[in-house]
């Protein structure tokens, strides 16, 4: 339980994914997680609006009445498209949260958790990991970086001469559709079923199997990798980042397919450095509430 002094400082940290929720405190003088703080919820990012809410809203309640005080300052990484200043959901046809759209999501969470919509600050979640690992991970000290998260979808976020800006990879025009639908969760499983002939359940059974010798595993991930390296060259060339950290679910297999985007990008005659977070989900957390740091202004 925290001391009465102290909780001026706490911000309670959000990060919302398409398939969870984490919840965490944040000592804002630290920069830290508060250890054992950390609550992770599985969430049904398909059903409406009001279970989703309730959703998210139970582990902060649960996070808050362990720690022994009431729900305050809250900081939500929440992927886009989005109002994040305003709190209104504009995700459509992503396969998740569809029934959020054109909502307050600040108001809706907001109510259950007794406090107003002016107590909850939002940001991209690649957004919030980067400036998590900026502050105090892989990104620290690199005069440009860019953040990628890989996952159900595509993030990503750029700091540049001490500015740092939502990225739009996701919706990047690449191949015959956008980077978002060769980068991710389901492109790793739809290549692995087009390869192998059969279905595997998910991106770390997947992992697994490359590391014991699936060939057909092996393959799609290095393929996975080109594309990425593909994809940063298209965007952001003649002027690449000194600096991208990965981070996101897949970047646990991070070894699979890394190596192959640097061989990309070195075979076009950039020197891109790529690395793996290391805050893990913390650097989102942390970023979100890094927000009421900021005064609100990224």
């Amino acid at each position: 339980m925290l001391s009465q002094q102290n909780t001026d400082r706490i911000i309670t940290g959000i990060d919302i994914g398409g398939s969870h929720i984490t919840v965490c405190l944040v000592d804002l003088q630290s920069r830290t997680v508060i250890e054992g703080s950390e609550l992770r919820h599985y969430v049904d990012s398909s059903a409406i609006a009001n279970e989703v809410i309730t959703s998210w809203a139970a582990p902060v309640q649960e996070v808050n009445k362990r720690a022994g005080f009431k729900p305050g300052r809250i900081g939500i990484a929440m992927p886009g498209p989005f109002d994040y200043e305003k709190g209104i959901c504009l995700i459509k046809g992503l396969a998740k949260y569809e029934h959020l759209y054109g909502l307050n999501v600040k108001e809706l969470l907001a109510d259950p958790l007794g406090i107003t919509a002016k107590h909850i600050r939002m940001v991209n979640d690649a957004t919030a990991y980067l400036i998590g690992e900026h502050q105090l991970g892989c990104g620290k000290g690199a005069a440009s970086v860019l953040g990628i998260t890989l996952g159900t979808g595509l993030g990503s976020a750029w700091h540049m001469n001490g500015c740092l800006t939502d990225g739009d990879l996701y919706c990047f025009p690449f191949r015959e559709g956008v980077a978002e639908d060769y980068v991710s969760t389901r492109r790793l499983l739809k290549a692995y079923a087009e390869q192998k002939g059969e279905k595997i359940e998910s991106v770390r059974e997947m992992s697994e199997a490359a590391r014991t010798g699936d060939e057909a595993a092996a393959t799609v991930f290095r393929q996975f990798g080109e594309a990425l390296g593909e994809i940063i060259l298209h965007r952001f060339s003649p002027v690449l980042p000194e600096r991208v950290v990965i981070g996101g679910n897949i970047a646990r297999s991070a070894e699979l397919f890394v190596s192959d985007a640097e061989r990309v990008i070195k075979e076009a005659g950039f020197k891109v450095e790529l690395v793996t977070a290391v805050l893990g989900e913390r650097a989102a957390l942390i970023g979100a509430a890094y927000l009421w740091k900021q005064g609100g202004k990224l």
